[in-house]
């Protein structure tokens, strides 16, 4: 999604932590947090919350849980974040309509072009536009 590029030292930034209830993603219980980048490398970026928290490109700038969940995120904006829930619930169902489970199949398709496809296929309004604020 992102590039190491997109980031430099004193950029403010989004950090979001996902909110699990009995191990299920609820995005009500998302935590949103506007941080600045602190330090840069060639592939990390540290960014200045009460604590410093390290993100690494090839992890998509995200931090699992340990539990293979994604406990924080890192992004530009917000709707950067919104955009990636919105594009992960039409991946899913445009694979569902075309019973492929194939993870690379519409993996780097854009989000616009999934958005006609669920268009096309009947499949529309999956992400609440309401859940699109702090």
């Amino acid at each position: 999604m992102y590039n190491i590029k997109d980031f430099y030292v004193g950029r403010t930034v989004v950090m979001v932590r996902r909110g699990y209830d009995n191990g299920i993603h609820k995005r009500e219980l998302d935590n949103f947090k506007e941080v600045v980048v602190i330090r840069k490398g060639s592939r990390y970026v540290t960014v200045d919350s009460d604590t410093p928290f390290i993100f690494d490109v090839r992890n998509d700038f995200k931090i699992d849980n340990g539990r293979g969940k994604i406990a924080y995120g890192l992004y530009l904006c917000e709707q950067d974040y919104f955009d990636e829930l919105e594009k992960a619930d039409l991946l899913k169902e445009v694979r569902s309509f075309f019973n492929t489970y194939d993870r690379k199949t519409h993996e780097n398709m854009p989000l616009k072009d999934l958005r006609e496809i669920a268009k096309i296929i009947g499949v529309e309004g999956l992400i609440d536009e309401s859940t699109n604020s702090l």
